[in-house]
């Protein structure tokens, strides 16, 4: 499903007038989201999920989407979110901030630690400065490494890599690539 404005009618687009139904659609996944990883479902339980969910969306919902009464027909949103990707993209995410922990933990506990930090150039492909921003974050987040600058203009990233020894140059840019090429396909 993509958010977007306009008079598309597609399958598997939210469009202007059905822009309503979001925030209930946000509320509900936000409360499956509760009970997945509270695992109670005592009243009390469900019905502090409930209210959380409730919340949370309507405190942010008007940050990512504007109101339908203030957002004209013709301007599209800043971003393109597809939730299909989003099935793919967050748990392989997990998954390489998973392998990441485990590979900086083997560096910390090793008897003789041998780094090679450097910092690796990297050219992306991505259209939006803001997915550009988004994927500096991610790769932040990531264990062992660090977007230390942003090259908007040029679409670069400059990557620290606390251990160059396992992680070279060209296994920095092939990693880097997977995610941004998962987030392109995720929101642009």
């Amino acid at each position: 499903m993509v958010l977007r404005f306009g008079s598309n009618s597609r399958k598997g687009v939210l469009t202007l007038p059905n822009l309503k139904r979001a925030p209930i659609v946000l509320s509900i996944l936000l409360f499956l989201f509760w009970i997945l990883f509270t695992g109670r479902l005592e009243w009390p339980s469900l019905a502090l999920g409930l209210a959380i969910s409730i919340i949370v969306t309507s405190l942010t919902w008007r940050i990512f989407l504007p109101s339908i009464h203030e957002a004209p027909v013709h301007v599209a949103p800043p971003l393109h979110f597809r939730l299909r990707e989003a099935a793919v993209f967050f748990p392989l995410y997990a998954w390489d901030i998973l392998k990441a922990t485990a590979q900086v933990a083997f560096l910390a506990l090793s008897p003789k630690i041998r780094l090679m930090p450097g910092i690796v150039k990297v050219e992306t492909r991505l259209k939006s400065k803001t997915t550009l921003v988004i994927l500096a974050n991610q790769i932040t987040l990531t264990p062992g490494t660090l977007t230390v600058d942003v090259d908007a203009a040029h679409h670069h990233l400059f990557v620290h890599s606390l251990n160059l020894r396992t992680l070279d140059e060209c296994t920095v840019c092939k990693e880097v690539g997977q995610l941004e090429e998962r987030l392109r396909r995720l929101m642009e």
